[in-house]
């Protein structure tokens, strides 16, 4: 058995490696020789009476990081971390304060005093705030083969978390409160602020009233989550009510069955009887006008939807500090109104499923 760290029972110090160690014959209870020279008998006199053996103290629980409090700032992006954490979530940089070798000394532009006359936010490697020098100017740099990583991963997205992106707002506050793809989103709202252009952001284009209330932005995603709802509804009725019984209509008037007539056969029926019936012609092209608004608002929250949630971290923010006062309260803040929302996408997804099985109940 390794008794490597366990602690002996009579000078309650931790057996190492070099120890010299003796067993008790009758119990097995490890102790120091010199401890049980001192001694002279086991300690452990209750085991001997009772014929049990000695066995090693259970190890104490590790604790519950997701109850802890979230007040541990990490030094390099800025994320909030549990209290017992030694390391950070999103980055592992060292959260203890060493090694100094973990911790991305290229935040600190201080550092550096040939950065303070560049002003692009560019260091001497011609690479953003925050960024690592190239490896091999390193001399503690150790080539890590194929299996190694060839880049440093930045959480901040190149942008420095001491930086203000608002009145009395740092691209860290933004961090707490973006959590979740920090290097993507903190990117993008750098190059909104320094050089106006932004991204067109595919997620909240497939999704967007989803997308809006997965990010917290509860008041833009309620209003396009309600408009898209509605005309998806008015798309589904119509072609229900009135699309499929004129098509059935045109179908029962040539005589033929639907089975033998061809896509192009059906168009040209279609195109002929709504030339014939022009009142039918808008009503016709109505489940169209609807799904081309959807398309409208999805490419409308596709293009606007990161300055839109830039504004929204900047405001998120400027509250949270106009109504905390201390570290602890902006933790929890920052950990209740930050992040996403995860359960709002599930609900969504349900509600998704059922309206795509509303037609097989109406047909």
């Amino acid at each position: 058995m390794d008794y490597k760290g366990i602690k002996c029972p009579v000078c309650d110090k931790p057996f190492t490696e070099n120890d010299d160690i003796v067993v008790c014959p009758v119990c097995g209870a490890p102790y120091h020789r010199g401890c049980y020279k001192e001694k002279g008998v086991c300690i452990f006199t209750d085991l001997h009476e009772s014929g049990k053996t000695w066995a090693p103290p259970v190890p104490p629980d590790a604790p519950n990081t997701a109850s802890e409090l979230k007040d541990k700032e990490c030094p390099n992006c800025g994320t909030l971390n549990a209290h017992s954490a030694l390391f950070c979530n999103i980055c592992g940089t060292s959260l203890t304060g060493a090694p100094d070798e973990h911790r991305n000394t290229g935040y600190n532009t201080q550092q550096n005093p040939n950065n303070a006359n560049n002003p692009n936010g560019y260091n001497n490697y011609n690479n953003p705030y925050g960024s690592y020098p190239p490896p091999q100017n390193n001399a503690n740099y150790q080539s890590r083969g194929f299996g190694g990583v060839p880049f440093a991963f930045d959480p901040m997205g190149g942008a420095n978390p001491a930086e203000f992106v608002a009145d009395n707002v740092t691209y860290g506050d933004v961090s707490k409160v973006v959590q979740q793809n920090t290097a993507y989103y903190l990117s993008v709202f750098r190059n909104i602020k320094s050089f106006g252009r932004s991204k067109f952001n595919f997620s909240a284009f497939l999704f967007s009233g989803g997308w809006l209330l997965y990010r917290k932005q509860y008041k833009a995603g309620i209003i396009t989550t309600t408009i898209m709802f509605l005309l998806y509804i008015a798309n589904l009725m119509l072609s229900c009510f009135v699309v499929n019984p004129i098509t059935t209509h045109v179908i029962d008037n040539a005589g033929v069955s639907s089975s033998d007539l061809s896509y192009v056969q059906l168009a040209n029926l279609l195109s002929q009887y709504l030339m014939d019936n022009p009142s039918q012609y808008l009503l016709f092209c109505l489940p169209l006008l609807c799904s081309a608004l959807m398309l409208g608002i999805m490419i409308f929250v596709g293009v606007r939807a990161n300055r839109m949630y830039l504004n929204h971290c900047v405001h998120t923010v400027q509250e949270i500090k106009s109504v905390s006062n201390t570290e602890t309260d902006l933790s929890a803040e920052y950990t209740a109104r930050g992040g996403v929302n995860v359960v709002v996408t599930f609900c969504l997804l349900a509600c998704y499923m059922i309206l795509r099985w509303i037609p097989l109940f109406l047909t």
